[in-house]
């Protein structure tokens, strides 16, 4: 009866191995001093503009074996790390993605002062709403009652000056929507358009609880979007 209890630690460091993620440091500034842990991993628009920008490290993050590939996760981890080692800024480098390799994401990391995050800030879109679709096929989406198809890999952008108003629906009824309202210097909004699934909806009256929905629209994390349309310009060339 001894065996499976020593077999039991030796299989949950297999199968924690298989489920986690891979973050390697791929290069480690030699002169920064570590000033505590950050709580941004805020995306860096103009790689050239280096003013107000203090160089940590390089991060490699790549998938497990056993799932956790998807990008978002991949990014996740990675500003985790990027905030534990003093990091605030991130700047793109390159995501691969094939049948034949693990998908890996590497960023350099910065740590940005309160000036230079101004001017990051300052660079970004207003008054803008960027939809996204599906990775390998094109997306529909109700925009101001007019069906548009959301291009594979792709974005679509529409500009909402102050005082109109853009209209987002997705799976009718049972679906989702979205009427943003134009605002004086408003941040860019980034929405993720998917089809059909669980949740989302409310359940019928007399229901176990389960709803299905017939279409989401999903807020997106702004720092991570802007990374995937760095991400889908790569993929364009």
């Amino acid at each position: 009866m001894k065996v499976p209890y020593l077999m039991f630690p030796f299989l949950l460091l297999i199968c924690s191995g298989a489920y986690s993620q891979n973050i390697d440091v791929l290069r480690r500034s030699d002169t920064f001093e570590h000033k505590g842990k950050q709580r941004s991993f805020i995306f860096w628009n103009n790689p050239a503009d280096s003013a107000g920008l203090e160089y940590v490290a390089t991060l490699s993050s790549k998938g497990s074996a056993m799932g956790g590939n998807s990008l978002w996760e991949l990014w996740i981890h990675a500003g985790n790390r990027s905030n534990r080692m003093g990091s605030n800024v991130f700047i793109f480098r390159s995501f691969t993605d094939s049948d034949s390799t693990r998908p890996e994401l590497i960023v350099d990391l910065y740590l940005a002062t309160e000036e230079a995050l101004q001017r990051n800030t300052a660079r970004e879109e207003k008054n803008v709403v960027y939809l996204f679709g599906n990775k390998g096929k094109a997306m529909s989406v109700k925009v101001n009652a007019e069906q548009k198809d959301i291009p594979a890999n792709g974005t679509l952008r529409y500009e909402v000056p102050a005082g109109s108003e853009l209209k987002l629906s997705k799976g009718g009824a049972m679906g989702a929507w979205r009427n943003i309202k134009g605002e004086e210097n408003k941040a860019a909004l980034y929405f993720s358009v998917s089809g059909a699934g669980l949740g989302g909806a409310v359940p019928p009256a007399g229901s176990m609880g389960i709803s299905v929905n017939s279409g989401r629209i999903t807020d997106m994390n702004p720092h991570f979007a802007r990374m995937l349309m760095a991400v889908q310009q790569q993929s364009a060339r």
